[in-house]
């Protein structure tokens, strides 16, 4: 207005009527916004304020004016709190103050722990109202590390005099996620899964996911081979880096003897947290395979809840929630089981092509699945210290040696597994043709990690052919059929006389039929991928051919005695059930 004069008005809001206030008004006449002015307010004035003030060097027209309103402080400690917390492990409070005013004043933060306890002074200091700079803070919070507390910032005027007192800024707890983030060894097992339909080692589009993550800085093990075609001894040797012959569990009469240390024992025994995500049956813990896991969990299935029979849904959901402890994780899944019931290719030659279809659709959807599970350790996880394993017990037939399923031939499309790795110490990427079986798994996992191997693994560890390129240690790596019975491409369930031995070495392959005609059958699988020529039927077996017999019949000869180290199992009529629906009970 002419003069000078400007005239202020407004209402104060009620939320900030109970104690003093100062309003400081700024006008911006073009220099930018400066404090000409202030209205002091005291509690119970009325909340609405005008003031007129006589400004005799602004020039008439607009200005811009801001009404700023802060609190005075009393003589006594003020304080803003906070919400209670968790104080994490190696955490930092990090902050700002600065005088706001011209006097001293005191400034303090205190940790409250529960409603009675002593308050936990962790700062505390005086500002000079001199300096009205702004000085930031970090205070350890070692003192409260694990508990629940809440953080008070207290102010007061130094000597007592009533003056403006602090400005604090916004506190932010900062964590070292490093430290926070957990080691992890993660094994998924997916029941049934080809080689062939994995694009790393076929080129198959049904595994985008798995090809992508494993694909530029994994190992992809192609000579790796399972020590049996069914589901149960399977598991039990990767579970504890022994043959069959040795855990003696074949079929589920039998369970895991105490004696016998699983790779669960050896993890949580140093110190790792263990967990097992499954859908029972030929899983069933009941078998002893929950040894050692601190969860294990095998579903259930409802109509409510489809996902509580998707062992890799549960398995993401219980992620969600963890940190900490370094972690062992196991999860198996029938999601690319195929279901083989009443195929009869004779009758219907697109049968084949039609069920192949169907068991691709499978496996994609279940790529898509350990992608979403992979996703909830992603930047969670320390990646120094993180390795990831996809594989599967067996493989599966689709009529390539009139037959399908799994257990009762030892053809390269049941015995061949894709066995992938990642972690940063898998230092040789790509392909790897080295002979590996899934006995060896167990005692290579612990290895990588710093975990000591038990006496009891008989697996030969091939962490140094993952490190730096060494060759695993020779010897043969022997794989067994024992199921009784197979589903023939005649639609006809057929007794084929279990059981037989296989081993596989390179490229080289011989298969004994011991519980049948006693008959050798030799493949050179270079020349021959799909084993379509057997070479003991055309002319004397050639000499490594004898050899390999020689073993195989050797290992026959000490897995005839009987397991070794076996006890009856117990099952429950709900892992009974599963069993007998998956086709695995006898």
């Amino acid at each position: 207005e002419p003069g000078g004069q400007l005239f202020v008005f407004g209402t104060l809001p009620e939320s900030l009527a109970a104690h003093r206030q100062q309003l400081d008004v700024l006008v911006d006449a073009g220099t930018g916004l400066k404090v000409r002015g202030s209205i002091p307010f005291e509690p119970g004035d009325t909340r609405r304020f005008a003031r007129v003030f006589v400004l005799p060097d602004l020039a008439p027209g607009p200005a811009r004016v801001e009404v700023r309103v802060r609190g005075v402080h009393e003589s006594d400690w003020q304080e803003i709190a906070s919400e209670e917390f968790l104080v994490p492990e190696d955490a930092k409070l990090r902050f700002g103050l600065a005088a706001d005013g011209n006097a001293p004043a005191d400034w303090s933060v205190e940790a409250r722990v529960g409603g009675k306890s002593k308050p936990i002074v962790l700062a505390d200091g005086t500002l000079d109202g001199a300096s009205r700079a702004w000085l930031p803070q970090e205070v350890d919070l070692g003192k409260v590390e694990g508990r629940k507390v809440r953080l008070a910032f207290r102010s007061r005027p130094a000597k007592g005099v009533a003056a403006a007192g602090v400005v604090w800024g916004a506190p932010d707890l900062q964590v070292d996620e490093r430290r926070r983030a957990f080691p992890v060894v993660m094994v998924v097992s997916l029941d049934s899964l080809r080689v062939s339909s994995v694009g790393l080692y076929s080129g198959s589009t049904a595994t985008p996911f798995l090809d992508s993550f494993f694909g530029p800085d994994g190992a992809v093990m192609a000579g790796a081979t399972t020590p049996s075609v069914a589901t149960l001894p399977a598991h039990a040797s990767l579970l504890t880096g022994l043959q069959p012959a040795d855990h003696g569990v074949r079929d589920p009469e039998h369970a895991l003897e105490p004696s016998l240390t699983t790779l669960a024992q050896a993890f949580r025994a140093n110190g790792w947290q263990t967990a097992a995500f499954t859908e029972g049956g030929a899983l069933a813990g009941e078998l002893g395979l929950a040894r050692g896991f601190d969860v294990y969990d095998e579903g259930t299935s409802n109509e409510v809840d489809p996902s509580s029979a998707d062992a890799l849904a549960r398995a993401r959901k219980w992620l969600d929630g963890y940190s900490g402890a370094p972690l062992f994780l196991f999860v198996h899944t029938y999601a690319t089981r195929p279901v083989h019931a009443g195929i009869d290719a004779v009758a219907d030659p697109g049968a084949r092509t039609r069920h192949l279809a169907a068991y691709v659709e499978q496996v994609r959807a279940a790529d898509q699945g350990v992608r979403a599970l992979l996703a909830t350790v992603k930047d969670r996880c320390d990646a120094d210290k993180a390795l990831f394993v996809l594989t599967s017990g067996h493989g599966e037939e689709f009529f390539e040696h009139r037959a399908v399923g799994h257990g009762t031939h030892l053809y390269d499309e049941a015995m061949r597994v894709p066995l992938l790795l990642k972690g940063s110490k898998v230092k040789q990427k790509g392909r790897l043709d080295d002979s590996v079986s899934l006995v060896d798994v167990a005692p290579t996992l612990l290895t990588l990690a710093g975990v000591p191997v038990p006496a009891s693994m008989k697996g030969r560890p091939f962490a140094r052919l993952l490190q730096s390129g060494t060759a695993p240690e020779a010897g043969p790596r022997v794989a067994e059929a024992t199921r009784p019975v197979r589903l023939t491409d005649e639609g006809m369930l057929e007794l084929w006389g279990a059981p037989s031995y296989a081993l596989r070495e390179g490229s080289r392959k011989v298969i004994w039929n011991a519980g049948g005609d006693d008959s050798i059958e030799a493949y050179d699988l270079a020349a021959d991928p799909r084993e379509q020529r057997n070479l003991a039927g055309a002319g004397p077996l050639p000499a490594w051919a004898q050899r390999m017999a020689a073993s195989l019949r050797a290992y026959g000869a000490s897995s005839s005695r009987g397991p070794s180290a076996s006890g009856h199992a117990d099952l429950s009529e709900a892992n009974r059930s599963r069993l007998e629906s998956l086709g695995y009970a006898r």
